[in-house]
């Protein structure tokens, strides 16, 4: 009842879209196969994660009257609205619900914080290896250059191919998995 009071975020849908974009987009062979990304529930929650930030930076940094900060949190929601319906289906009960859902919610800051930190003049390959890598006893460089490699391209093909009005509108365009923009060495 206290949720009709509260105004629904205008992006809920296009963010719900560009949401299934990088959901589908994350679930592509290469990742796990040539970049040895650890394809487990953790593996594939950072690599969205990774996603949402080269999204989340894009929108920011092409923000027309304060739009970027609502359509970032309308992305948030849909993450973990998900994220709790998925927690649910792999057997999660009602009392455990909540403690993972803080745990994962704190990963997403921590997440956003370690790589916009990294691209300020950190390592972000330290950043990939402590996150995306972090499960992996011994991870290799070559794979964690390789994603760091991924994830430059992945921001400049967002910015290349896309628009702020267009990503406001649920229309992410993302780099084919099979063509160059993924498969750089």
């Amino acid at each position: 009842m206290f949720g009709l009071l509260k105004a629904k975020n205008p992006y809920s849908v296009s963010a719900k879209k560009v949401y299934g974009r990088l959901l589908t987009h994350i679930r592509h062979e290469e990742f796990y196969s040539k970049y040895s990304v650890p394809d487990t529930l953790d593996g594939r929650f950072d690599l969205l994660l990774l996603h949402c930030y080269a999204v989340i930076e894009f929108m920011l940094a092409h923000d027309v009257n304060g739009r970027a900060e609502k359509f970032n949190q309308a992305l948030f929601d849909a993450v973990f609205a998900d994220m709790d319906q998925s927690l649910r289906e792999i057997g999660i009960g009602d009392m455990g619900i909540p403690k993972h859902m803080r745990r994962m919610m704190k990963a997403f800051n921590g997440r956003m914080h370690a790589y916009r930190t990294a691209e300020e003049g950190e390592s972000f390959e330290g950043a990939l290896r402590q996150n995306l890598f972090g499960t992996v006893d011994a991870p290799e460089d070559n794979d964690i250059r390789g994603v760091a490699q991924y994830s430059l391209s992945l921001h400049a093909f967002i910015e290349e191919h896309n628009s702020f009005e267009k990503v406001l509108n649920g229309e992410l365009e993302l780099p084919d998995a099979n063509s160059e923009d993924l498969n750089n060495e």
